[in-house]
């Protein structure tokens, strides 16, 4: 099974329903929009179609591993992903409006092909950055001229500029 459908193969799971597992390998190039995603492994997919009158849901959890780089040192970081999504297709015409507060997605010559909207979910969920382990084990608390210092300790720490001036209001 792919997750291609024509509309009337959809129809004949009507009655008994229509659930889904698939591994599907996503093409790099699916993803070029961003670049920081380096390379994405098979996506696990689950879900189950509903059937109304007017229009096929399909609630999908995808499961992978995508590669990002890390914010800090750009080296290759693991980022495994869970994503829960519905996308809703209009079998006519005309019933937009009755399906208020969703996202719905029109039928293009009588075929629903669900891969442009797992790359899209996927887009949608990746992070901004991610850290490495390492880098953040390695992260910096002092430099040249420089210490990090927590709230706490600044606010018991006097500025060696104004040392000279505790002296007037020690007496």
């Amino acid at each position: 099974m792919s997750l291609s459908w024509s509309i009337p193969e959809l129809m004949q799971f009507r009655e008994e329903g229509l659930s889904i597992h698939e591994e599907v390998v996503l093409p790099l190039e699916m993803f070029r929009v961003d670049p920081e995603i380096r390379s994405i492994s098979p996506v696990d997919v689950k879900g189950i179609v509903e059937f109304s009158k007017q229009s096929l849901t399909f609630h999908l959890r995808l499961a992978g591993n995508m590669v990002l780089p890390c914010a800090v040192t750009l080296e290759d970081v693991d980022y495994p992903f869970q994503i829960n999504t519905a996308e809703t297709f209009l079998l006519s015409a005309g019933t937009e409006n009755e399906i208020e507060g969703e996202f719905v997605h029109h039928v293009e010559d009588e075929k629903i092909d669900l891969i442009p909207y797992l790359v899209e979910a996927i887009l949608v969920e990746k992070p901004m950055r991610v850290v490495s382990e390492k880098a953040s084990a390695q992260s910096k608390s002092s430099g040249n001229g420089w210490t990090l210092v927590d709230e706490e300790t600044s606010k018991q720490k006097i500025d060696p500029r104004l040392e000279k001036l505790r002296k007037f209001f020690d007496d």
